[in-house]
């Protein structure tokens, strides 16, 4: 873990030099519903839509600013089956509606639920493989930690406030090139009942650490959750 965190400092300390070099930097909204379905004790489906919506874009020298322009809509579905308490595995599908090409992705999951005192520490490690016509297959290979720490108590509970934390380095490998991303968050949600929840979020993703084009997007997110 203390290897990972150094790793992470010296991404983001990269990524402010070569921000100041090239800035490209674009920000805008990201809607996302997810609905999970339990099959049984141990299998459940999770079906997830995000779309996004650029409001700025400074290398958009044609479009005025600020403007409302489709960026890409995502489409996944994951199985998740879980080994024992607190350990799932998964396997899903993913397509995403873009700009020329569609594209048409494969996930591996590990995924593990830790449980100290009051709060939740989830870590999942996921890898994934895209598929674009007339482009390179992509590989990556990707590590999210998430905290979720409650507001009003001990643990949340139904019509309580609570706050998420989350960071991702995400490892690819395209046409024989390797690149770095990087993707922070942090999120206000408000758990409803058991089976709904919604959160409020700031998504912070920086990438091009490695090849040319280092870039930063904003994302200012809205995520609902529903189980059933």
């Amino acid at each position: 873990m203390k290897k990972l965190v150094i790793l992470v400092v010296l991404i983001s300390l990269n990524g402010s030099l070569a921000a100041q070099e090239n800035k490209v930097f674009f920000t805008g909204i990201f809607p996302e519903i997810s609905f999970t379905k339990k099959l049984d004790q141990q299998n459940k489906l999770n079906f997830k839509i995000e779309n996004q919506e650029i409001l700025y874009d400074s290398r958009d020298l044609k479009t005025d600013n600020p403007q409302f322009t489709h960026y890409r809509t995502d489409l996944m579905l994951i199985f998740d089956h879980t080994i024992r308490p607190g350990i799932s595995i998964g396997l899903g599908v993913f397509h995403r509606f873009q700009e020329k090409e569609d594209g048409n992705r494969i996930i591996q999951q590990l995924s593990m639920l830790q449980r100290l005192r009051n709060l939740r520490i989830n870590h999942r490690v996921r890898t994934d493989q895209t598929f674009t016509k007339n482009d390179d297959l992509e590989v990556r290979l990707r590590y999210r930690f998430s905290m979720e720490i409650p507001l009003e108590g001990a643990e949340v509970d139904p019509n309580e406030f609570y706050l998420v934390l989350s960071e991702e380095p995400i490892f690819s490998l395209k046409g024989g090139e390797f690149e770095i991303e990087n993707r922070t968050a942090i999120a206000l949600g408000k758990l409803f009942n058991s089976n709904e929840k919604l959160e409020w979020a700031l998504d912070y993703r920086t990438d091009g650490f490695i090849q040319e084009g280092f870039r930063t997007r904003l994302w200012a997110k809205i995520s609902y959750y529903y189980n059933f």
